[in-house]
């Protein structure tokens, strides 16, 4: 159809025409390709077939992977509920130890900067009698012994090496002799 649009004119509306072409075969590209489209196109199935390669898999796997908004506010939901339970325990928790005997006690946290409790900005637990018991106990036993200075504990040592040196030549002695009476058997 082109071919002969163009041949029907005359060279001075030979410009004119060619644009006029272009046009004419764009439309029929259009309506080529519009028409090759359907019948090329390949549907995606709900799951029937086989998903686990290829295009299908990926376009399965997006879908998976963004739930609709229901079930997301679901889990949102579901994520602050549990949230708030849980800090409502560790609450019921504190209170629970401060209100033990009648004790407070700061906690240190290593490296933490933030306090736990708002109404009295310390973190706050309590300590059993017992436990206090065991803390003075440990404490009278740290008492300062003999060896608190540098030399004295070299002295100690050296008397300890000169205690055993010693031993070390009395049985030394003793063998010789046993040896001497031939009644060394040292098996």
């Amino acid at each position: 159809t082109v071919d002969h649009y163009v041949e029907a004119n005359d060279d001075s509306d030979q410009k004119s025409a060619k644009d006029h072409s272009l046009t004419i075969t764009q439309d029929n590209l259009v309506e080529k390709r519009g028409q090759a489209g359907y019948e090329e196109m390949d549907e995606l199935s709900s799951g029937d077939e086989d998903c686990s390669k290829g295009m299908r898999k990926w376009v399965l796997d997006y879908y998976q992977s963004r739930p609709g908004l229901k079930v997301l506010q679901e889990r949102i939901d579901e994520f602050i509920t549990s949230y708030e339970v849980k800090k409502e325990q560790e609450r019921k928790e504190k209170e629970a130890l401060a209100a033990e005997d009648g004790w407070t006690v700061v906690i240190h946290h290593k490296g933490r900067k933030k306090t736990t409790d708002s109404e009295t900005g310390i973190a706050v637990g309590s300590v059993s009698q017992a436990a206090v018991m065991d803390n003075m106990d440990k404490k009278k036993k740290k008492d300062v012994g003999l060896d608190f200075y540098r030399f004295q504990k070299r002295e100690a040592k050296r008397n300890e090496i000169m205690v055993l040196q010693s031993k070390f030549e009395q049985d030394k002695k003793r063998i010789q002799q046993l040896r001497a009476a031939r009644k060394f058997r040292p098996y």
